[in-house]
């Protein structure tokens, strides 16, 4: 239809119906905002109308609220929402795929090795949904029918669990989480208030002494097999402690007592290690030096890095492959010597009496002391430490008390580089910043080795994200850290907008949506927004 003959597909609700869903469907996948020139020119693929008549379309949609349109002063007009009109067209879902947002429910004919017959047999057996499909072992699958061999089982549950709605995986989750908060009979979920003190328990004795080993046996220290010392496994002398269970080393999630913040395993139900990059000027993995430097002592470590390039993961990791207590402690400027230490209070008999805080208790226990941007602390704060630093005693003026750290006790600041990013953190005195080692751990380098490693964190109990995906996302991430003037996506804005894939946004939605999120007032996310649509 030319744009001079009669128009009489506005008043028609056929192709009102498949143009609202047409953006509908494109504004999901593209995160935000659609030309209108796009849409015009893509309708006709999928109801017979001009790109006039479309824009007629929009306009008068536009008037009577289906569509929201942004109308920029440069002349260009926007699609920025839309309120379907009906069910969505059979050709729309046709060219987008499965419903918008709906999941492929008890059609197992979307697996590749899934025959009519074999589909047949699998809901025959009682299976009607991929949830039910889901908790299936091989066994019971294989031998169905003649074709359902033990492999295609295995296919077809290695597949299935991409299929299940995200709100059962959540729920599940939801379930032993809760069910981790219960109390004595089991029946009602309760909190919990830890008191530091109660904490008071030492850590292991290193496993060489009561398992009968030389101090240097490779069995009795943390040898470092990831990242560029994968193929070629480096001991450290970092001695591994023989109580993987005192309370304050990090649990697996798999592990009975871990708490929320367990570190997460893969499908063999081991902790997922850190990405471990090469320090800059060292030219060694980072987790071998910080073990090495961990063997040493008493002495102190500074590791800088920017927001969540692995910091505080590395450790965490190194005191779970060692057993070590791990204490973490968020400095503000509002941290005074009593945060650290523990104040004075009154005690039953109306005496004063010293109170341990989370820094003295860690010392006492032989645990690894984290200080995390220890720079922006008040300056009393961190001179109270310089005793400990230089001769590895704690002198508590306020306690009246040196105090000798258990011989397993270790100490780890952290804090941002001083870029432009991170102009509001306080830098370091000279004469603080030189009584630490200093690690640098900047974000992963290599594309391939950061997919790995966010595959191994997202893709745990089902593929949330395919890999040429994934690797099409660090890419872009990776060109955000080489662009100053671009907000910074690092690692673990990856695993969050994985979370908000798995949530069932498009992957260039989730991108978008994290760049928004880290953007300082300064920078633009739409600056991005070209080169982010050479990636997805």
């Amino acid at each position: 239809m030319s744009s001079s003959e009669p128009d009489s597909t506005i008043d028609s609700p056929e192709p009102l119906v498949v143009l609202s869903h047409l953006v509908h469907r494109l504004l999901k996948r593209e995160g935000g905002t659609v030309p209108v020139e796009r849409v015009t020119l893509r309708v006709c693929d999928y109801v017979d109308i001009g790109e006039q008549e479309a824009a007629d379309l929009l306009d008068a949609g536009a008037a009577d609220g289906t569509f929201t349109l942004d109308r920029g002063s440069g002349g260009s007009t926007t699609i920025v929402g839309v309120s379907p009109q009906g069910p969505e067209p059979p050709v729309i879902t046709e060219a987008f795929g499965g419903p918008a947002g709906a999941s492929a429910g008890d059609d197992f004919e979307i697996l590749d090795v899934v025959t009519e017959s074999i589909a047949t047999a699998l809901r025959n057996a009682g299976y009607t949904t991929f949830t039910e499909l889901v908790d299936a072992e091989v066994a019971d699958l294989a031998n169905l029918t003649g074709t359902l061999t033990e492999s295609r089982a295995e296919a077809i549950l290695q597949a299935a669990p991409r299929h299940v709605p995200v709100g059962v995986w959540l729920a599940r989750v939801a379930d032993a989480r809760y069910s981790r908060r219960l109390d004595e009979t089991g029946q009602h979920g309760v909190a919990q208030v830890l008191d530091i003190t109660t904490a008071n328990e030492a850590v292991g004795e290193p496993r060489y002494r009561t398992d009968g080993l030389s101090p240097d046996a490779v069995d009795a220290q943390y040898v470092s097999d990831i990242g560029r010392n994968a193929q070629d496994p480096v001991p450290t002398g970092l001695h591994i402690l023989d109580n993987p269970d005192h309370p304050d080393v990090p649990k697996a999630a798999t592990h009975p007592d871990a708490g929320d913040d367990a570190l997460p395993v893969d499908e063999a139900g081991d902790v997922v290690p850190p990405a471990a990059p090469t320090e800059p000027r060292l030219q060694l993995p980072l987790d071998e030096l910080l073990a090495k430097k961990l063997a040493r002592g008493l002495v102190p470590v500074r590791v800088v890095g920017p927001r969540g390039s692995g910091k505080n993961y590395l450790v965490k990791y190194l005191c779970h492959r060692t057993n070590r207590g791990y204490v973490s402690v968020d400095c503000d400027e509002a941290t005074h010597t009593e945060d650290l230490f523990g104040p004075l209070t009154p005690t039953e008999d109306g005496l004063i009496a010293p109170r341990n805080g989370p820094a003295k208790q860690a010392l006492l226990n032989g645990s690894v002391l984290v200080l995390n941007e220890f720079p922006v602390m008040r300056a009393g704060a961190a001179m109270s430490l310089h005793r400990l630093l230089n001769e590895g005693k704690l002198l508590v003026k306020a306690h009246g008390e040196l105090v000798e750290p258990h011989p397993s006790a270790r100490i780890v600041i952290t804090m941002n580089p001083p870029t432009r990013e991170y102009r509001d953190s306080e830098p370091m005195n000279s004469a603080t910043r030189g009584r630490f080692r200093a690690l640098e751990q900047p974000y992963i380098q290599d594309v391939e080795e950061e997919v790995v490693t966010l595959d191994a964190q997202v893709n745990t109990s089902h593929e949330v994200v395919d890999r040429g995906t994934l690797r099409k996302i660090v890419q872009f991430a990776h060109q955000s850290r080489q662009n100053e003037s671009w907000p910074t996506l690092s690692t673990r804005n990856l695993t969050i907008l994985c979370e908000h894939i798995e949530d069932g946004a498009s992957p260039k939605a989730a991108v978008k949506n994290e760049v928004w999120a880290v953007a300082e007032p300064n920078q633009y996310p739409e600056d991005t927004y070209e080169t982010l649509n050479d990636y997805l």
